[in-house]
Formats: structure tokens, C-alpha cells, sequence
């Protein structure tokens, strides 16, 4: 507004303004300040849903920190875009990078500090406005009703739709294909009551199992009932989100990985105290462009803790401004707001949508003389949660059909091993299948209710499935309803053909726990027969008796001494003679390989009948020879 102008208000009553330095920055004064009212929530009709935080859902949520977010392609398209406005030159920057860097507290951390830090200084600010409530992918705003079902709204249906379409391309302005059911995720994570929930586990259920859509399973007042459509389960595997991940927003910093987030096209939930919020109204920026968001309803801060509720932020504003302190100044610490999807209808202050001014979300204002009692942080903890969806097509699926009247007495795990394994050496856990849900049956009635159901098994699944076991492990925590099980099957999802089945079906546990198995042992690879030893013959046949016998003396010293010297023809034999016994006098005297042996230990006219015989290999042993009868005289 230019100095001298009028400015009337509702009342006609004109006033003068004018433009001054305020702190080092021009600021708009009027003569007479009139600001908008200060408006406290009012939401009567609705029930926010957001349960309290406790210590171990604050652990859950805290599990993955973003670190850095880079721009992607429609993230630098807006950066450059804004750098034109400025005329200032665009720049490059490598978008096949992943969007955000994630310290995961279960895991080392890692950094990758880089030369792209320089190109990232070179992008400058973000875009000054983003909405992405007006991309295709954003679903229309529509209302909750009755039920504390916003975790549901905040995740499935807003964030959960928007970012599948938005990887996608599809239209949810013009399409309900891609809306997400709010009510398959509220009714798996109450507990069978309707007294609201919590956003890690709707995040979990949307990581584990994705979600039917909202044509399959319509939200109504019905807050216990499972779809037991089999088809469902099947489809919903396809929209698996990815692990949810956290950034902070209670400091510039923090907002600034906010915005960059926003301005990739992404949306961000949060919890905060919804009837705790206090409004005022957008007002005219003299220091910016015409606003075409003037007299809408925006929030300065929240003055306590009253109704937890869920939310999303669908994009920001830099320029927004209301007179937050009330002194009529433009003060910097007093302009810019995200902009607030909410599951109140599309009658709720702006159209379904609200205003909220950065400062409402720092854990101190910064706003200068401002400073109402009870102010505390928007953002429940100083957290804003953020997903994403990569499509998406499992390798493998196991099928179940079974039925409970007390489903929260029963859980499953899923397992694999090789083949010639009898335990399962890796498992897989659904979320909602983990004592959930009340003491309800599937369809949320307490009559025993058969159910059919598909799970992800993907992780479980070898290169090779024909080498691998499966295994479904079935508890019942509660003896007096049991858990039947009909049906456990090993489905490939590409044709949907079953290619390995559990036997001994139906099965049923009572307070305990018992394990089915699809999958065969294989067959023992066979022994060779061995090539029979041929039957040795035995050899029982003599070799023959030596003949041509012979004797000779020879003397030594004077016919002091001698030797007989015997010799015989060599004897024959079916296979082989290996040597000869000599006797004398009947007595075996020596051995020989030989055909002659020679005899010193004789003596002086003394007889000596030497006989022979042969043997084989085998220790046939021939008949005597004939007899030599020797003398030395």
C-alpha cells in the first residue's frame, strides 16, 4: 500500500498511513491500528484422534532423521523457476541423487559431504510459494466426521494418495483410483476402539502392507472392521510406501529442509493440539505483491495441549503476513506460513485449509514483544514426518486364509530356509497381524469370521524359490478362541499361479503356537551302484612236484669241509609257483625263490635225504619230490 492512500475499514472509517524503518526494515504503520480479531479454535462436531505421545512412540518416530534433502527435477524446475523471477541464472544439479540423507539410529551413519555442497550453495533460496495441494496428485479435502480417525486421513489418505500419483502421474482431482482408504488404516491401528491412534503405526501399515483404496473399502461410521477380501490384501501390496522418515521444524534451519521438501512436490505430516490453536487473519503485505490470501484464517500459535489431532502441510508462502505482536508493524519474524490440509471438510476456515505462520512453529517466538501465556511449539516435539512411494511390484506373496473370533490373540511370522532345512533361517513380520485389534473377529463382529489375506514376502524369496522352504508360524496367546488356519499358500504374483502349499491344513492353535510348511525335502540325490567286484577264485590246485632232481659236493680246505649242492627242474602250476620248501631228513630246512640250494651244514660220512616240494601263490603246497640220498665221506 502506497503512503497517503486510504484504507477504510468494515466501519468506513478512514485512516492514515504511512511507511518507516522499524528495526532496520521498512514496516507498515497506520494512524489508527485496527487488526484482526484473535480468534480461538473452534471445532465443534469433530473428534481429533491423535493419541498422546509416549516415550516409546517417540522412539518409533525418531528412528530416521533426514539430514539433507537435494532437490529433484521438480524441485530444481521450481528453484529455477524462482531464480529467473530474480534474474539470476539457473543452475545444475544432479537429480538422480537420492532426495533426502537419512541417519538411521539403528544403523552407522554416513555422510557424503561432498563437491555438491558447492552446487547446492549455488541454488539459493527455495521457490517463495508452493502448494502442492494444487498438483493433480493432491486428493480433494474432505472430512473425517465423528470418528478420531485423522492419523488415518493425515497419512493414508492425504500423504499416502498424494505421493503415489505423484510418482505415478495419475489425477486424484479427476480419478478416485489412487485414493487411499483411511479406514483400512484407522480400523488396523485402534485397537478396535474408536479413541484415536498413532502415526507410527499408520505409517507402518502403509510400509508393510499399503492400503485398498477408498472404492474398495469405503469410510464410514465402521471403525473394527479388516477387509477379509482377498483381492484387497493382493492389490494394496502394490502400494507400499517406503519407510517413514523425520525432519524437525521448530528452527529456520529446520524449515528451510521443510520447504526444500515441499518444493520437490512432497507433503509432510505432523501431529499438533488442534483446539488449542489461536487464528488471526492473513493481512495485506505492503512490503510484497497483492496477496490473494487476505482475510483468510491463519494461526499465530497454540496456547496448550487440547486435542491431539493429525495433519499435513501442503506447501508455504514467504510473503504471507499477519500483525502477530499487534503493534501494526511489518516485522520480519512475522511473515510467511505453511499452508495446512485438515480432515474437517472442506467448510473449515479456508475452504479445508489453513494458514500457519512460521513463528507458530518455532520453540520460541522470535516475534518481538509477543509472548502469550501457555505458547508452546505447533508441532507435537518439533516433528514433521515424511514418505515416499517408488512403484512397486512384489516377487513373491504368501496367501492365508483363516479365521479368529479374537484377533488380538493372535499373530504371525513368516519364514524361509533352503530346502533341506527343517527351521527357518530368515523371517518376516506383518504389522497388522501382531495382537492387533481388539477382541473383535476380521470383520469386526465378535462371531468367528473366516478371512482371506495376501502378504509381501519378497524379502523372503531366493533367487531360485524352487531350492527354498516356506514356513507360517501361528500363535494364539489365549486358550479358549482358537486360530484356525485353512489354507497357506507360496503364490507368484506376476501370472498368480500357487507354487508351494502347506499340507497339513487345517491347523488349528488354542494358547499356543504351532508352524506350517510349503515346500517339499528333495529327494536324496541317488547313490551309483557300484560295479560288482568280480567273486575272486580261489586257487586250491598244487602246483607239481619238483623233478629232475640233482646232487653234486663240493669241498673246502682240504675236504675239511663241503656242500651238498641240490638242484631240481622247476614244477608247473594252473597259475604260478613263487617258491620251494627243502626237507631233510624230513625236516623243512629252508626255502628258496630259486632252483637250487646249496647245504654246508653237513658232516662226514653221515646220510642226508633231501626232498622238495613247491608252492603257489595261493600256499598250495605240491607233493614230496623223490628222495636224494647224499653221503660225504
Amino acid at each position: 500500500m502506497l503512503a497517503g492512500a486510504e484504507l477504510k475499514t468494515s466501519g468506513e472509517k478512514e485512516m492514515k498511513n504511512f511507511l518507516k524503518p522499524v528495526g532496520g526494515m521498512i514496516a507498515l504503520t497506520l494512524s489508527l491500528h485496527v487488526s484482526p480479531s484473535t480468534v480461538l479454535a473452534n471445532n465443534q462436531g469433530f473428534r481429533p484422534g491423535l493419541k498422546e505421545m509416549t516415550q516409546e512412540e517417540q522412539q518409533k518416530l525418531q528412528r530416521r532423521k533426514i539430514k539433507k534433502v537435494r532437490p529433484n527435477r521438480l524441485g530444481l524446475e521450481r528453484v529455477n523457476k524462482e531464480r529467473t523471477r530474480r534474474g539470476q541464472a539457473p543452475v545444475q544439479v544432479d537429480t538422480t541423487k537420492p532426495e533426502v540423507e537419512v541417519d538411521d539410529s539403528l544403523q552407522a551413519s554416513s555422510s557424503s559431504e561432498t563437491a555438491e555442497s558447492a552446487a547446492m550453495a549455488t541454488l539459493g533460496s527455495a521457490p517463495a510459494q508452493v502448494d502442492n495441494s494444487a498438483l493433480p496428485s493432491f486428493p480433494p479435502i474432505v472430512s473425517q466426521g465423528t470418528l478420531g480417525s485423522c492419523v488415518a486421513f493425515a497419512t493414508t489418505y492425504y500423504l499416502m494418495s498424494h505421493e503415489v500419483c505423484l510418482t505415478l502421474g495419475c489425477n486424484n482431482k479427476t480419478s478416485a483410483a489412487r485414493i487411499y482408504s483411511p479406514k483400512w488404516t484407522y480400523n488396523m491401528i485402534n485397537g478396535g476402539v474408536d479413541n484415536g491412534s498413532s502415526l507410527s503405526d499408520a505409517f507402518a501399515v502403509m510400509e508393510k502392507h499399503g492400503a485398498a483404496t477408498s472404492a474398495e473399502f469405503p469410510y464410514d461410521s465402521d471403525f473394527r472392521a479388516w477387509s477379509i477380501n482377498s483381492d484387497h490384501w493382493k492389490r494394496a501390496i502394490n502400494s507400499r510406501m517406503k519407510p517413514f522418515s523425520y525432519s524437525r521444524i521448530n528452527t529456520d534451519a529446520d524449515m528451510a529442509n521443510v520447504k526444500q521438501i515441499l518444493a520437490n512436490g512432497h507433503v509432510v505430516s505432523f501431529g499438533t493440539y488442534i483446539n488449542s490453536w489461536v487464528y488471526r487473519t492473513v493481512q495485506a503485505n505492503p512490503q510484497a505483491a497483492s496477496n490473494p490470501f487476505v482475510g483468510q484464517a491463519i494461526a499465530t500459535h497454540i496456547n496448550g495441549t487440547v486435542s491431539g489431532h493429525a495433519m499435513v502441510i501442503v506447501g508455504y508462502d514467504d510473503t504471507i503476513w499477519t500483525d502477530i505482536n499487534g503493534n501494526g508493524a511489518v516485522e520480519a519474524s512475522e511473515v510467511g506460513a505453511f499452508k495446512i490440509a485438515n480432515s474437517f471438510g472442506a467448510s473449515w476456515k479456508n475452504q479445508g485449509y489453513a494458514w500457519a505462520s512460521y513463528d507458530a512453529f518455532r520453540a520460541t517466538s522470535t516475534v518481538p514483544n509477543f509472548a502469550p501465556a501457555g505458547r508452546i511449539q505447533l508441532t507435537q516435539s518439533g516433528m514433521v514426518f515424511y514418505s515416499t512411494y517408488t512403484s512397486y511390484a512384489p516377487r513373491l506373496l504368501a496367501e492365508v486364509k483363516m479365521s479368529h473370533a479374537m484377533r488380538a490373540q493372535m499373530s504371525l511370522q513368516f519364514g524361509s530356509s533352503a530346502n533341506t532345512s527343517s527351521s527357518p533361517s530368515a523371517t518376516w513380520s506383518p504389522f497388522a497381524f501382531a495382537n492387533r485389534g481388539g477382541n473383535y473377529a476380521f470383520d469386526g463382529t465378535t462371531a468367528e469370521k473366516l478371512g482371506s489375506f495376501y502378504f509381501d514376502i519378497s524379502s523372503l524369496a531366493a533367487s531360485d524359490i524352487n531350492t527354498q522352504k516356506f514356513y507360517l508360524t501361528m500363535k494364539d496367546s489365549t486358550a479358549g478362541s482358537a486360530l484356525t488356519t485353512s489354507a497357506f499358500n507360496i503364490v507368484n504374483p506376476s501370472v498368480g499361479n500357487t507354487l508351494l502349499s502347506a499340507a497339513n491344513v487345517p491347523l488349528t492353535v488354542d494358547g499356543n503356537s504351532s508352524m506350517l510348511v510349503a515346500g517339499t525335502t528333495p529327494a536324496p540325490t541317488p547313490t551309483p551302484t557300484p560295479t560288482p567286484t568280480p567273486t575272486p577264485v580261489v586257487d586250491t590246485i598244487a602246483p607239481s612236484a619238483p623233478t629232475g632232481l640233482t646232487l653234486s659236493l663240493t669241498t673246502f680246505n682240504r675236504n675239511r669241509t663241503a656242500r651238498f649242492n641240490l638242484g631240481w627242474a622247476a614244477s608247473t602250476d594252473n597259475v604260478k609257483v613263487v617258491k620251494y620248501f627243502i626237507y631233510r631228513n624230513g625236516v623243512k630246512i629252508a626255502e628258496t625263490t630259486s632252483l637250487s640250494y646249496g647245504d654246508s651244514n653237513i658232516k662226514k660220512n653221515v646220510y642226508y635225504n633231501y626232498q622238495f616240494t613247491a608252492v603257489d601263490a595261493a600256499g598250495n603246497q605240491s607233493a614230496k619230490s623223490g628222495t636224494i640220498v647224499a653221503l660225504w665221506r
